[in-house]
């Protein structure tokens, strides 16, 4: 009886070792292709925030924004494991709101900045769990399980749902393929440049992809801004308020409609000089070049939209690697030459 017993604790230790490890090869970032319904049910837009700074470190999530109250609905069949990160029956009011899912396949989805204002205000008082969700409830894809706000952190920017996505052994992944692949609005079709097409107005201290693109632009108009490390320091507050007195703007260091129309009007990727250094961001007939040239190659980019999303940025970090280059990312002159462009 004890040989058997033990057999059979082999086997199970051995069925679950085999099961985990396609899981437990992943590492943080990576991109997968994982089945699930898309989070938010309603008119939306999202890009790759995945790697963007943030004050608490790496933003391991996708943040998908949409009007308050649009409802939000589970990724899959899964158990509530936490109403405002505790796993009592009856969670503090005060922390709204955040939820978090245990999947039936072992994998967790986390759901952040769900609403806290009472209707048409921003008051705090509201409730953005809907009814029985509550932890130990079992949900299936699809089920409304709250509405998108802008509750903790979230007060002071434009309202969405912070969306993580952790693999079954607890690491985050990034998914933005899998939230495309779930029929969500992303690069080219919402939000297709973080600055031009958004709109929060940005100023010291913030941080975030709009920043980065920013920098970058004002770098290739010849206004230095620094590195681009999407911060938004006193440098780059320097480079708006040059810009703003060559347009004739106030000059507040400040980013806000007029600004960014301005740098729209004025900024036209179809302008810039062949030789450039491409990297994630970019835009214009170059980058369609280098999709084009990719493709060709067998390491497919994606739609040659002329955008250098994260699926770009993929294929070029793959072709680097093949090719013994470095894998950096930037497109400069040895990686265009093994790419014959």
């Amino acid at each position: 009886m004890g040989r058997l017993r033990a057999l059979v604790v082999t086997f199970v230790v051995l069925l679950l070792v085999a099961t985990a490890a396609p899981a437990a090869a992943a590492e943080l970032g990576d991109l997968v292709e994982y089945d699930l319904a898309f989070p938010v049910d309603g008119d939306h837009h999202f890009t790759d925030w995945f790697w963007a700074r943030r004050s608490g470190g790496i933003h391991h999530a996708q943040d998908i924004m949409a009007a308050k109250m649009t409802p939000v609905v589970a990724a899959a069949d899964a158990t509530v494991r936490l109403v405002n990160w505790s796993s009592r029956s009856t969670p503090n009011r005060d922390r709204c709101c955040s939820l978090v899912l245990s999947h039936d396949d072992g994998w967790e989805s986390r759901y952040i900045h769900l609403n806290n204002d009472t209707a048409g205000t921003d008051d705090g008082l509201g409730w953005g769990i809907a009814d029985g969700i509550v932890p130990g409830a079992h949900v299936t894809a699809g089920t409304v399980i709250g509405w998108v706000g802008d509750s903790g952190n979230a007060e002071n920017t434009g309202s969405h749902v912070h969306f993580e996505l952790l693999d079954p052994s607890g690491v985050y992944v990034n998914p933005f393929h899998a939230l495309a692949a779930a029929g969500g609005n992303w690069l080219g079709l919402g939000a297709a440049d973080p600055l031009f097409d958004g709109s929060r107005i940005l100023r010291i201290g913030d941080r975030g992809a709009d920043v980065r693109r920013l920098q970058e632009i004002l770098n290739e108009l010849g206004i230095s801004s620094g590195r681009a490390d999407a911060i938004f320091g006193p440098v780059t507050a320097g480079a708006v308020r040059g810009f703003q007195l060559d347009k004739g703007i106030t000059a507040d260091g400040v980013v806000g409609p007029n600004t960014r129309a301005a740098l729209d009007a004025h900024y036209d990727p179809g302008t810039q000089q062949p030789n450039r250094i491409m990297r994630r961001g970019d835009r214009g007939p170059d980058v369609v070049a280098l999709q084009q040239a990719l493709a060709a190659a067998g390491y497919p980019p994606g739609p040659a939209d002329g955008i250098f999303g994260s699926r770009t940025n993929a294929a070029v970090l793959g072709f680097q690697g093949a090719e013994g280059l470095t894998v950096d990312g930037l497109v400069g002159p040895i990686t265009k030459s093994r790419l014959g462009f």
